[in-house]
């Protein structure tokens, strides 16, 4: 493993996608996401700057984000690898979707959950965009979700 001794690579991940739309254009990442309060609901997401992603939810001030599902990792790999402004992902990747969440943004089939978000409040920070967003509406589709930890993806099993 290339980051042994790097203890960020330690920290396991759900492996989310920030599914956006705004405009007539959409657009999908593999993105690091985090819950910031559970009473709340709120959630935080990264962006690079000067994405569409970021251009979309800043147009739209909304994002989905869904928790991949563990048969999802070649998706994850597929949309984390390219740029939204430089190829239309869902249709280069014949990602096929659920029915739509509340506003335009897809999710694709598989997932094992997603939550649609208003967006509270964002910050630039030395490339990238944070947004923190207000879940409004979410649904658990019943799919184990998919981790990243060391380099790897893995499914959730009891211990």
């Amino acid at each position: 493993m290339k980051h042994a001794n790097d203890v960020f690579y330690w920290l396991p991940c759900t492996v989310v996608f920030v599914s956006t739309a705004h405009g007539g254009q959409r657009d999908i990442m593999t993105a690091s996401a985090m819950f910031v309060s559970e009473k709340e609901p709120l959630v935080l997401i990264s962006v690079a700057e000067g994405r569409l992603t970021e251009r979309l939810i800043a147009g739209s001030g909304c994002f989905t984000l869904v928790i991949a599902g563990k048969g999802q990792r070649k998706l994850a790999l597929q949309v984390g690898g390219s740029r939204g402004d430089k190829t239309a992902k869902f249709a280069r990747f014949s990602i096929d979707t659920e029915e739509p969440s509340p506003g335009d943004a897809l999710i694709p089939c598989g997932a094992a959950a997603w939550m649609a978000c208003t967006v509270e409040s964002s910050r630039h920070m030395e490339g990238y965009r944070l947004f923190i967003g207000r879940v409004v509406d979410s649904r658990d589709l019943g799919r184990d979700p998919l981790i990243w930890h060391r380099d790897a993806f893995f499914s959730l099993s009891p211990v």
